[in-house]
């Protein structure tokens, strides 16, 4: 007996696992093909070119159109407005110079300008008037002239921000500490704290 060289022993390997491989290849499964969509630049520009040809064709017609309505006779219906006369129109009436003078003389512009509810609530005492506000905060960055408080309006539940020197309803926030704010209104002060 002849000693079967490497190749030969491969072969009848081969032939073992093969009956395997064709019984699956046996039966010829076509390849499923994946549908795939291809669009070239040269469609892309004839879709382009058939919508730009739409709308040339849809301005035509709009051009056309107007052109046929510019052509009609326009009427427009007779009203009894033309038998009016200038009196019987309202026309606005102009204040008299008089009216601009007393405004002119109202305001003194040496002074700073206050509303006329300042100028009521200034009647009432300070101590009055600020007890519908509640402080709820005080703050400040590095520099004391930095420092702002927050006022709350109890009836009106309205939180305002404020400066020293700045005014809420006439009345000035004179001084800002730490922990309170100290309020003035003409000759009185009013200390409010946190």
């Amino acid at each position: 007996m002849a000693k079967e060289s490497a190749e030969e022993k491969l072969m009848k390997m081969m032939q073992k696992t093969a009956p395997s491989v064709a019984a699956k290849s046996s039966s010829p499964a076509l390849p499923k093909k994946k549908f795939k969509f291809t669009f070239s630049i040269g469609a892309l520009n004839a879709l382009l070119f058939l919508g730009i040809m739409a709308c040339a064709l849809a301005l035509g017609f709009e051009m056309h159109a107007g052109y046929s309505l510019l052509n009609q006779a326009v009427e427009f219906p007779r009203e009894s407005k033309a038998d009016l006369s200038l009196s019987d129109i309202a026309l606005p009436s102009t204040p008299t110079a008089d009216y601009y003078l007393q405004k002119i003389n109202e305001r003194d512009i040496f002074k700073p300008y206050v509303p006329k509810e300042a100028k009521a609530a200034a009647i009432q005492g300070l101590a009055q008037q600020m007890s519908k506000y509640k402080l709820v905060g005080i703050a400040w960055l590095d520099l004391p002239e930095t420092a702002s408080i927050m006022i709350e309006d109890k009836d009106k539940n309205k939180t305002y921000f404020l400066k020293q020197g700045e005014q809420l309803e006439g009345v000035t926030v004179k001084t800002i500490y730490t922990d309170r704010a100290v309020f003035s209104h003409e000759n009185e002060e009013m200390t409010i704290k946190l």
